[in-house]
Order: structure tokens, then C-alpha cells, then sequence
């Protein structure tokens, strides 16, 4: 049965009398000389159906989190000792179904959305997207559950919704290098494509630093269609059901590395019109003597001397 069929909210001020929770409480959390937003005297904390909440488009959470078996300790710490801590939440407009998108607390509102009669306890502000993009990466940072690659997708998602100005303006915002905030856009980047993203059951376990290599192998046309071609192989294999998100990313990196040699095809030395071994060398410059099956019929010194006339072949090519 759904837990989501309540129709109207009920909400519950919780904020204590005569206390100022507003700026106090953002001034806090916001990275130095980030400003708080001017309505900040309207955040509060209340009690709210979770049936009426949404997350926002911009939070950072990956749906994969939100299942019961992910979520089992926060369910049963809620059953056992209360919400301990309140979730961030902004006042949805004109929406008939929903009445606040969940800033931060994604994990919290979907447990309260799990238990029978369970409220959701939230703080309540009405800050523009930018300073509450900057209180959830501030809540989360050092969140050990949530990955790099959900943070990377985030801020690339910032990034193009105008958010920001620049990466600079990021990267202050964040209180992180310049060249972090680049690296993880770039690294986000590989999921614009379609071919590559369904590979992936989700974000939580993609390395940033495969994600990193393979988003600048993509950029170079001949790597891009090794990586496309390998990519349809591992879907064809059903490979990435056993595969991890590195083993996958590794695969399409390897494909995508420029040939430092030009592989060649076998050449077979032969005596009596039957081989005795044959040599070649691959894409890494590796090179290969096979004796042949039909070498068994010759002496060990004909197998040798064919083998020495092959390394002095590769030496003097």
C-alpha cells in the first residue's frame, strides 16, 4: 500500500520561542564569505507530511539510494530515537501535489516517507538556488555515503543551469581548488553519453579518476569510436552486470588509448612449405614468437634457428 495518499499538509512549528534560528543557522553553514540569503528570517523548523515533498532538481543524491536496503540503519534509528537531525526544505509554488523540495535530507525524507505516520522534520528557507546549492554541498561534504562522481554530476549540472558565472566563482563558492571543480565536470561529462551512462546501474561506485581519463579519450574522434565499439561489446556481453563501474571504465580506457605501434599480422617462417613459428607485435609494441604445431616435426636446432631468424627480423625492422 502507498504511503504517499495524504492529501493535505499538516505542519507543526517546532521552532523554540523568542529564538532566532534564521541567519544564525546559515551564517553557520555557508562557507566563508558566501552571503545569506535576505529572507532568511522566514527559515524555521516544522514537522511536514513527506507525502507533499519532492526533491529538488539540484540536489545530489542518486536515486540508487533510495531503497529500503540502503536506507535500513537511518529507518530504524528514526523508529528507535526520532529524526535527530531536520532536513532543509524550500516552499513549492503553485503546485497542486507538492508543498517543499527537499534541499538536503533526500535520505531522510525517504525514510519518513517509509514509516506510518512518520512527519518530516525540516528547516524551511526561502534562499535562491545558489546559496541553497551551497548549503547542501556544505551539509554533505563530508558525507562519507555520498560518492565523488554524485558531487561531480551535481556541479556539472550547476554549472549549466547559470548558477555560477564561471568555475571560479564555483570553485570559491565551494571553498574548493579550481582545478577540483574542473576535473569533476570533465569527469561528469562522459555521462552525456547515452551509450556510456546505460552501462552504469547508477553513480555511487564510478572512480572519479577512470571517469577523469575516459572523458578526455572522448574528446579525440579516432578514441571515441574504439570507446563507442567497446562500449556496444560489453552491452552485447551483458558484461556489465558482473563487471565493476572501474572494470568497465578500464575496459573503454584501454580502447581509447592512442597505438603507440602499428600492429602487425602474423609472419610464419617455413621450411619444407610447412611453418615453424611465426611473429608478430601488437598495439603496445609486444612481440610474439609462436612455435607452431607443425614444428614438431623438425629437430631442435631448425625450431632454433627459425626462432633467432625472427628476433633478427623484428630487430632490423
Amino acid at each position: 500500500m502507498s504511503l504517499f495518499n495524504e492529501k493535505s499538509p499538516q505542519e507543526r512549528d517546532l521552532t523554540p520561542p523568542q529564538s532566532n534560528l534564521t541567519g544564525v543557522l546559515l551564517s553557520d553553514m555557508l562557507p566563508s564569505g558566501a552571503v545569506s540569503p535576505k529572507n532568511s528570517e522566514e527559515m524555521r523548523i516544522l514537522e511536514i507530511d513527506p507525502a507533499r515533498c519532492k526533491p529538488w532538481q539540484f540536489h545530489n543524491r542518486d536515486i540508487a539510494w533510495l531503497t529500503k536496503e540502503r536506507c535500513l540503519d537511518l529507518m530504524l534509528s528514526i523508529q528507535k530515537n526520532g529524526q535527530l537531525e531536520p532536513a532543509l526544505v524550500r516552499k513549492i509554488k503553485d503546485d497542486p501535489e507538492y508543498d517543499f523540495e527537499i534541499i538536503y535530507g533526500v535520505r531522510r525524507w525517504f525514510v519518513c516517507s517509509q514509516i506510518p505516520n512518520q512527519k518530516l522534520l525540516a528547516r524551511i528557507t526561502s534562499a535562491d538556488d545558489k546559496t541553497c546549492m551551497i548549503l547542501m554541498h556544505t551539509e554533505n561534504a563530508d558525507s562519507k555515503d555520498i560518492s565523488d562522481f554524485e558531487r561531480a554530476c551535481s556541479f556539472s549540472q550547476q554549472m549549466k543551469s547559470g548558477m555560477f558565472k564561471n568555475q571560479t566563482e564555483m570553485a570559491e563558492a565551494m571553498s574548493l581548488s579550481q582545478g577540483t571543480i574542473s576535473k569533476m565536470i570533465k569527469a561528469a561529462e562522459i555521462f552525456e553519453h547515452k551509450w556510456i551512462e546505460t552501462l552504469f546501474h547508477n553513480k555511487l561506485d564510478i572512480p572519479i579518476k577512470h571517469a577523469y581519463s575516459l572523458s578526455i579519450l572522448l574528446k579525440k574522434n579516432e578514441a571515441y569510436e574504439c570507446i563507442k565499439k567497446e562500449a556496444g561489446i560489453i552491452q552485447t556481453e551483458k558484461a556489465e552486470r558482473s563487471l565493476s563501474a572501474a572494470a568497465i571504465l578500464k575496459r573503454l580506457i584501454a580502447q581509447g588509448k592512442p597505438n603507440l605501434y602499428k600492429p602487425t599480422e602474423p609472419t610464419f617462417l617455413t621450411m619444407n612449405n610447412k611453418p615453424i613459428v611465426s611473429f608478430r607485435q601488437d598495439k603496445l609494441g609486444k612481440f610474439y614468437i609462436v612455435i607452431e604445431n607443425q614444428a614438431k616435426g623438425f629437430s631442435y636446432c631448425e625450431i632454433e634457428a627459425a626462432c633467432v631468424k625472427a628476433i633478427k627480423n623484428y630487430l632490423s625492422a
